[in-house]
């Protein structure tokens, strides 16, 4: 058995802050931890990883129930941290759903008057994202009440100094962390291990490939180091993975080794998804979906806003693809984030 700490709420309130603080105290104390996300691919990894967290992503299928959430749980640790980000899709609420206990991430400016400013947020994404005569049939806040009806501890974040509970002050001071609330977990997962492999990485990628290949060597975003490997031919696998911009191009490809890539724009000309924002989703239904229906199951109608999910991973598709990855020559190039265990499932990647 592990402890679990949820940490979830919307953007910009201190939720990976929270997570990396959180860990490093309880590694202070012994413990092995692990932080976790709800998948969100190049956002924010790079965060742990440079604060040299043991980090994993996780897939939206792992919603399902405890028990499917539990096999995507690498053994071996004593404490998680996951965050998750509030939001108005169904996606967000289907991690929610799994958990009892929640300490909710809120910046102490906006403490007052909290439920009004999420409904603000939720309303303002709602209205960004669709151009329809009925967008007021969807209610930005039709998941509060699901979220509110658990065991929600407040964690005030940017305060002047300690507050009754727990809180984070300006200086990244932990105050009470022990208040915090959790709950017990199995993890049920067993990565494969390949240490003979020389394996290179570049940008944001994965961390689960530090775990399967603990050889790894990052270049962070240092891609002129990371080129220079690659001419050298000084690995067996290469990952190379989002740099933000697609813009971006590097000049040389590899026939060397196996390549995985997961800015695909950075060899080739691939257009981002675009979405018909008048097409509405009914997120109950989408979230029924999540639930219950197989994996790989369209959640919502194509072309809606939501339709990158509408693959054979449930992995968000970031660009106008008709698979979110395959293969050409030695390198596999992936739309979304594509998780290694996928990869390896499937006969993209080789572990020895």
């Amino acid at each position: 058995m592990a402890d679990l700490y949820v940490i979830a709420s919307i953007p910009n309130q201190g939720k990976t802050t929270t997570a990396i603080l959180l860990e490093k105290m309880l590694k202070s104390e012994g413990k092995r931890v692990a932080c976790l996300q709800a998948i969100k691919g190049k956002y924010d990894v790079h965060r742990y990883l440079s604060d040299n967290c043991n980090h994993y992503s996780i897939p939206l299928e792992a919603t399902k129930s405890r028990e499917q959430f539990e096999q995507w749980l690498p053994e071996g640790y004593d404490a998680f941290t996951l965050e998750i980000t509030y939001g108005i899709h169904a996606s967000a609420a289907a991690y929610i759903d799994l958990f009892s206990n929640i300490n909710e991430i809120v910046a102490n400016e906006f403490s007052a008057d909290w439920k009004r400013h999420v409904a603000n947020h939720m309303t303002e994404i709602r209205d960004r994202c669709w151009d329809s005569p009925e967008i007021t049939k969807i209610d930005p806040m039709w998941h509060w009440n699901r979220i509110h009806a658990r065991n929600v501890i407040r964690v005030l974040t940017k305060t002047s100094g300690p507050v009754d509970g727990p809180c984070i002050d300006t200086t990244k001071q932990f105050y009470n962390p022990e208040r915090l609330t959790r709950e017990e977990v199995t993890p049920r997962m067993k990565l494969p291990k390949d240490r003979k492999k020389r394996v290179i990485a570049v940008g944001s990628f994965p961390a689960e490939y530090w775990d399967i290949y603990p050889n790894l060597k990052w270049f962070r975003f240092d891609f002129a180091g990371f080129m220079d490997a690659l001419r050298r031919k000084q690995y067996d696998l290469a990952v190379i993975g989002a740099a933000g911009s697609d813009a971006m191009k590097l000049s040389m490809r590899s026939d060397h080794g196996s390549v995985v890539c997961y800015q695909p724009t950075m060899y080739l000309d691939i257009p981002r998804r675009k979405a018909n924002p008048s097409l509405l989703t009914d997120f109950p239904a989408m979230l029924s979906r999540i639930k219950h229906a197989p994996v790989g199951t369209p959640l919502v109608e194509d072309g809606a806003l939501f339709s990158a999910y509408n693959n054979r991973y449930w992995v968000y598709d970031w660009y106008d693809s008709k698979e979110p990855v395959w293969k050409d020559g030695n390198m596999v190039f992936c739309t979304g984030w594509v998780l290694p265990q996928y990869l390896i499932r499937d006969g993209f990647l080789e572990v020895n």
